[in-house]
């Protein structure tokens, strides 16, 4: 069985029948139902699991001047300048992300955000030490996103990227069905070598990747990325909606059902000094 098995007919229209649960077959948006319908705060793929292997594969030290590009609430650019002592510009072409992110007064002084579209920045070239972007690229012309961080990233900085990846190539009808289960982002999403290959076309080098099969996410991992109140009052908004409880049950039964199919990909690259 794979994933294309699941797409049915009912009433006239092109389904997606997961056990007893019936989604319709168009692009789900993941961040979006994490964020508005749910009110969590870590939107990218694998957390802040993800997140720490990915800074883990970079050298980060104190004092470095890092981009959070398309850094949504800003969670992974506070944690950049509390936990490396970085001085850090957080940047999202969506307004209410950068207003949301302001809101909170919590984050540390050295953070800066600004509502700016990544394709076309206002930063200086070789301005930055380390850029990252996290579920970005598939959102964007990549070549042209990729073109822009190498212009503002020092000779020598370091990019980090984590994004949607193909474990092997998806029929149309598998695509179909993993865009609308579990993200819309695997619409423009590559396998692990395209993903190498767009990265060497825009002259980055020494690119270092690692891959991870998507996982439900685990009580504890909850609790660690959103906290004891928030992932209370999430549980028992999922418990009282039953399209909530729909929805993540049928997202957890396909990552349960169906393995190498679909993940995420950690990417690491440099820009020459030449």
């Amino acid at each position: 069985m794979n994933p294309a098995d699941l797409l049915t007919q009912s009433n006239g229209e092109t389904k997606v029948r997961l056990g007893g649960f019936l989604l319709p077959a168009e692009d789900f948006s993941m961040a979006n139902f994490m964020r508005f319908r749910l009110g969590m705060a870590w939107l990218h793929p694998g957390g802040i699991t993800s997140t720490e292997y990915l800074l883990n594969m970079l050298r980060i030290t104190p004092g470095m001047r890092i981009l959070d590009l398309g850094c949504g609430l800003g969670t992974t650019t506070d944690m950049l300048a509390r936990r490396y002592g970085c001085e850090v510009v957080g940047i999202d072409h969506d307004p209410s992300m950068i207003a949301g992110a302001m809101s909170k007064k919590t984050y540390s002084k050295h953070v800066v955000f600004k509502n700016m579209d990544g394709t076309a920045m206002e930063f200086d070239a070789n301005t930055f030490d380390c850029v990252i972007l996290q579920s970005v690229l598939c959102f964007n012309d990549k070549e042209k996103l990729l073109r822009e961080i190498f212009r503002v990233l020092k000779p020598g900085g370091q990019l980090g990227i984590n994004e949607s990846t193909w474990m092997q190539p998806p029929t149309p009808e598998t695509a179909i069905v993993t865009r609308a289960t579990i993200c819309e982002t695997f619409c423009h999403a590559l396998e692990t070598n395209d993903w190498i290959s767009i990265l060497l076309d825009t002259r980055f080098t020494n690119i270092k990747h690692k891959t991870y099969e998507f996982t439900s996410m685990s009580p504890y991992q909850m609790l660690r990325e959103e906290g004891f109140f928030n992932t209370l009052r999430v549980m028992i908004k999922v418990i009282l909606n039953p399209e909530l409880n729909m929805r993540l049950g049928a997202v957890s039964t396909y990552f349960s059902t169906f393995h190498g199919y679909f993940g995420y990909g950690l990417y690491t690259g440099t820009k020459s000094d030449c």
